[in-house]
């Protein structure tokens, strides 16, 4: 080791002074319990820590008591028969004792108990490097113990009187003195009274971190430039009060390792790579335990869970600009603009800030309060009364009955607020932020309601779904389940899906195929399930629907089979496939896993490609869910668009709660429209702005954003200006629901060029993918649904609604209603409800 090449020279001894009465205790102190071990055992260990192997303790008063304590700690007991002439006579005596081979002497009074270990070898340290004959540990300017002292001056010692003690012996040698610094109060810190005791009972949990006035000390000493100190100085306050909120909320977590490992995050910031050069020094300065959290203060993989030292002081250095407290989008804002365009850094980028959201969100799980909350000092409470925008109806979450409900302004955010007569009150948020809430909403749409409503109006929405008179708005996009059966088990799923159950025969599809067409008209139709590439008559479902009338057919898809299996693929495009709503949740499998509980990255672009080759457009559909991968938001994007026109769009859906959950989703589980919208921006480093996006053109408003972007060469985006064709995801009403609608498909499907050569299709085999996306002009269309569950349901908004599920009743139901369900996971319309599962379910 380092400290023992620097003072090998050096052969050091220690006395323990521990004769004393211990008069003004009340109790004899060397054996009073203090940590894990009596005081005399604990002062005995941290010397040897230090490097001392030969230590005598000096016994008097009680002498007896300590000799099996001291059995088996490895030191020398001298008994002073002299010890009621004071304490100078027990110096005396230890120094008699010993040894010729020693070169110098630690004189550690017993009731000194909490100097650390790392103090004591700089003290060796530096002893080592001078010819003082008398070595001080200074803290803050003061000198504590135990001073070193030279073989030179024992003979004087032994010879002393002891007029004045030993302090005022080696005043007479105060030129050949000096002093060292060190970074722990411990050396001032007596025990001569209970209150004294009782104050060092508290330290004794912390006693192997930095207090924050020995933090300071070290970044004094360090000359650690002061706008850094003021930096980490509020990373500390931020991580307290993170770590203060999971405490209270029964997390265990180190406050002290907190505190310090955020005061010294940046002890070594003017170095290269000063994350690690910092945690090199933790131990060094005698605090091993912050080197891991020093070292990961820039960059750490969260695994998830309950977060740790580490995590809180790496999300509080996000938090703070500086000194002052910002957003992460704040703070990572000009990351994303710098290094845009620059895959390597960027994906640093994106690691940190994926790490700090999923951070922040387990903070937020599990103090179930906002990091705005957690974070607002005392008297900085908004005044703002809350402001009611409008009211509305909605449904009770655990009984789905209908209540009165009202749009609740609090601050910059939007909550449903409701309150059932039998099971309580719940708010929930419904909007964040900017876009400002009426603002996007300002623009009216005329209603369009069904031509042919299906039910009576006997209960009212939404109980009467299918569709009934109440209903606003006509069908633009109907859902067909051909299956419930799956080849996953995704903790994430609306659909109740399996890997057993019958499906229904083509003869039964192509019968609710012709009824749907004949109540509904001409809709864009999705294919759903379950996983609706399981069946292998699949092709022939296609082509039934195109020959009962439907002009566009999509299919939603996992894409396992579409990657696996081109032939499939190849049937599906003969048959008249347009278009795959593939689910794709990122580019890491780590986020698969968490999501669908299996590495399916690479099969995803295997799907991509197959799709591409025999002409069939791929929207990409990441369900979006924080903790997890909303910080894919900006590489799915740029993904989507270098595989541009193959790919045509990509449709983000804010998870939403449908299943059993015996307590309600928090806030921090949920993403509003306008974070998404402003999440973009942020990941795309600004070249994709909120002001790109507008909402549908006939829905709800607060449903659905869009926006259209052509990509150049280098693939960056560039907005086009929204026409009243624009839809969401799949239209709107009227003649402007076929506008939409037409437009959608024509955005969705491939492009002609994509397309199969001929009615049946010959592919593109003649040219390589590659070379064919690198000569299309490209478009992209980014968009997104907030589907709406039993704690967000707004009636209205439902009202609205075109995205529809055809029943195998031959009813239209709205989707937010069809997969609607309680707490309990009782739903209203689904067959069969994801209670019968005893599982969770999230839609995506």
């Amino acid at each position: 080791m380092r400290a023992a090449t620097e003072h090998s020279a050096l052969r050091t001894a220690a006395i323990v002074l521990a004769a004393g009465y211990s008069s003004r205790m009340g109790c004899f102190k060397p054996l009073l319990p203090l940590g894990d071990r009596s005081v005399i055992a604990g002062v005995i260990d941290t010397l040897h820590q230090a490097g001392i192997r030969d230590v005598i303790v000096v016994t008097g008063h009680r002498g007896e008591c300590m000799v099996p304590e001291l059995a088996g700690l490895g030191v020398r007991r001298v008994h002073n028969r002299d010890y009621a002439n004071g304490m100078y006579s027990s110096v005396a005596a230890g120094f008699a004792a010993l040894p010729d081979t020693v070169d110098a002497c630690l004189v550690h009074p017993v009731d000194i108990p909490q100097v650390r270990a790392a103090s004591i070898r700089r003290l060796l340290r530096h002893a080592g490097q001078t010819d003082s004959l008398i070595v001080y540990p200074c803290f803050h300017g003061e000198r504590g113990h135990p001073p070193l002292i030279r073989r030179a001056l024992f003979a004087d010692i032994i010879a002393g009187k002891g007029d004045g003690g030993l302090k005022h012996l080696l005043e007479s040698f105060e030129p050949k003195a000096e002093n060292v610094d060190v970074f722990d109060a411990g050396i001032l810190r007596d025990m001569d009274t209970p209150a004294d005791y009782i104050r060092l009972l508290a330290f004794a949990s912390a006693r192997g971190l930095p207090s924050q006035e020995e933090c300071e000390a070290i970044l004094a000493a360090y000359r650690v430039d002061e706008r850094v100190c003021r930096h980490s100085r509020k990373v500390a306050d931020v991580a307290v009060a993170l770590a203060q909120a999971l405490i209270d909320n029964g997390v265990e977590i180190d406050l002290a390792r907190v505190k310090a490992g955020a005061l010294l995050h940046d002890i070594a910031r003017a170095q290269p790579d000063h994350a690690m050069a910092g945690a090199a020094m933790m131990p060094e300065l005698g605090f091993p335990s912050l080197a891991p959290v020093v070292a990961s203060h820039m960059d750490l993989d969260f695994a998830g869970g309950e977060p740790d030292a580490g995590d809180i002081v790496f999300l509080a250095d996000k938090l703070v600009r500086e000194d002052r407290l910002v957003t992460l989008p704040e703070r990572f804002r000009p990351a994303f603009e710098r290094f845009h365009g620059h895959e390597d850094a960027l994906r640093g980028v994106r690691r940190r800030y994926a790490a700090a959201r999923a951070i922040a969100g387990a903070v937020e799980r599990a103090s179930r309060t906002g990091l705005d909350t957690l974070l607002a000092g005392p008297g900085t409470e908004s005044t703002q009364p809350p402001r009611l925008f409008s009211e509305t109806d909605s449904v009770c979450p655990v009984c789905l009955e209908r209540l009165p409900a009202q749009r609740v302004g609090r601050g910059d955010s939007v909550y449903l607020e409701k309150t059932c007569p039998q099971h309580g009150s719940f708010s929930t948020v419904i909007w964040r932020g900017l876009p400002s809430y009426p603002a996007w909403g300002a623009v009216p749409h005329p209603a369009a309601p069904p031509h042919k409503p299906q039910a009576a109006n006997t209960r009212g929405c939404p109980y009467d779904c299918g569709l009934c008179p109440e209903h606003a708005q006509h069908t633009c996009c109907v859902l067909l389940e051909v299956t419930r059966r799956c080849n996953l088990r995704c903790p994430v799923c609306f659909a109740a899906a399996d890997t057993r159950g019958d499906d229904p025969s083509l003869d039964e599809i192509e019968r609710r195929l012709r009824e749907l067409r004949a109540a509904a008209g001409q809709v864009n139709l999705q294919l759903s399930g379950g996983e609706p590439t399981l069946r292998d008559d699949l092709p022939e479902i296609v082509a039934v629907a195109r020959e009962s009338g439907f002009d566009f057919v999509q299919l939603n898809s996992n894409g396992i089979r579409l990657a696996r299996d081109d032939t499939y693929v190849h049937r599906l495009a003969r048959a008249g496939l347009d278009c795959v709503f593939l689910q794709f949740d990122g580019l890491d499998d780590a986020i698969y896993r968490r999501l669908r509980g299996a590495d399916l990255f690479a099969l995803k672009q295997a799907a991509i490609e197959n799709c591409a080759r025999h002409g069939i457009g791929v929207v990409l559909v990441p369900t979006l869910v924080p903790g997890v991968n909303v910080a894919a938001i900006g590489s799915i994007i740029d993904f989507a668009a270098r595989l541009t026109p193959a790919v045509r769009a990509v449709h983000f859906q804010p998870v939403s709660y449908f299943g059993r959950y015996p307590t309600a989703p928090l806030d921090a589980d949920r993403l509003t429209l306008p974070e998404l919208m402003r999440e973009i921006e942020l990941q795309s480093g600004g070249r994709i702005a909120v002001a790109d996006f507008h909402p549908g053109s006939a829905e709800n408003a607060y449903c659905s954003f869009s926006g259209n972007f052509t990509v150049d060469a280098d693939y960056r985006l560039q907005a086009l200006p929204p026409t009243q064709d624009d839809g969401c995801g799949c239209g709107s009403t009227s003649d402007r629901a076929q506008r939409a609608r037409r437009a959608v498909a024509a955005q969705w499907a491939a492009p002609p060029a994509l397309a199969p050569d001929g009615c049946c299709g010959g592919g593109i085999s003649t040219v390589s993918f590659d070379a064919f996306l690198a000569r299309r002009r490209r478009r992209l269309s980014i968009s997104a649904m907030a589907f709406q569950d039993a704690w967000t349901l707004d009636l209205e908004r439902l009202r609205d609604c075109y995205i529809h599920v055809a029943t195998e009743d031959t009813r239209i139901v709205p989707f937010c209603a069809y997969n609607l369900t309680a707490q309990s996971g009782h739903g209203l319309y689904r067959r069969r409800a994801l209670a019968e599962h005893g599982e969770q379910g999230i839609a995506q």
